[in-house]
């Protein structure tokens, strides 16, 4: 019985030492599948994938816009800083004034000499920083006026600018004009000077003609008396020899 018990003992412990395995194998074998599973997918691909693969067309690359600000003058960097002072002061006097208010309640409960000087010397300081903040908004003021001033400036320099072009404009518009008036002009009198010049070519040639057929004429009267002389010459002379 003993010797049965030990037999059956063993294979139990087989079993479950062969149970205890079967799992351990198939992790092992299902981390084998997983990791192998990317080498194996790469590999595939590698297959499917052809061999030579177009180009991809490179994007153009866009270049930034870079819009250039414009630079402040030296007037509106005085105005800008004067501006900033004058918040400066203000923030200055806001907060003594808060400092004597609460130094001017501690003085109705506290008459000690201490709360009385810190209370003069805080009024001092606010008088102080109003009148810093009085000379700061002067000089804010003075800074507008100079950028007023320099606006209106470079407002009559831009319409001397737009005048000055506007002549030139004009005036080369005229030049323009002029040649084609001059041209037109030109041909006006031409034509005109053309058709006097023809009139009185025209008479002169009428007057030479009728001068030149006048000589033409009394030539040939003259030629024909003397034509007409020589033949009687001849005649009578024909006369005397036959008698």
């Amino acid at each position: 019985m003993a010797l049965a018990n030990k037999k059956s003992a063993s294979a139990a412990a087989k079993k479950k030492k062969v149970a205890e395995k079967a799992p351990i194998e198939k992790v092992i074998a299902q981390d084998a599948v997983t990791t192998n599973a990317p080498v194996i997918a790469k590999k595939a691909a590698k297959k499917t994938t052809p061999k030579k693969v177009a180009a991809a067309k490179k994007r153009p690359t866009v270049k930034p816009v870079v819009v250039a600000k414009p630079v402040p003058s030296a007037s509106q960097k005085a105005a800008d800083k004067a501006i900033a002072a004058v918040a400066k002061a203000e923030v200055v006097l806001a907060k003594v004034n808060a400092k004597k208010a609460q130094l001017a309640i501690k003085a109705k409960t506290s008459k000690t000499a201490t709360t009385k000087n810190q209370l003069v010397a805080a009024r001092a300081a606010v008088a102080k920083a109003r009148a810093a903040l009085v000379d700061a908004k002067k000089v804010v003021s003075a800074a507008k006026f100079d950028l007023k001033v320099i606006a209106t400036e470079a407002a009559l320099a831009a319409k001397a600018v737009k005048a000055d072009a506007t002549v030139k404009a004009l005036a080369d518009s005229l030049a323009v004009k002029q040649k084609a008036d001059l041209a037109k002009a030109l041909a006006v009198f031409e034509s005109k000077w053309l058709a006097a010049r023809a009139r009185r070519n025209a008479r002169k040639l009428k007057l030479a003609e009728k001068n030149a057929l006048a000589k033409t004429a009394a030539a040939t009267k003259k030629i024909k008396a003397k034509v007409s002389a020589l033949n009687k010459a001849k005649a009578t002379k024909l006369k005397v020899k036959k008698v």
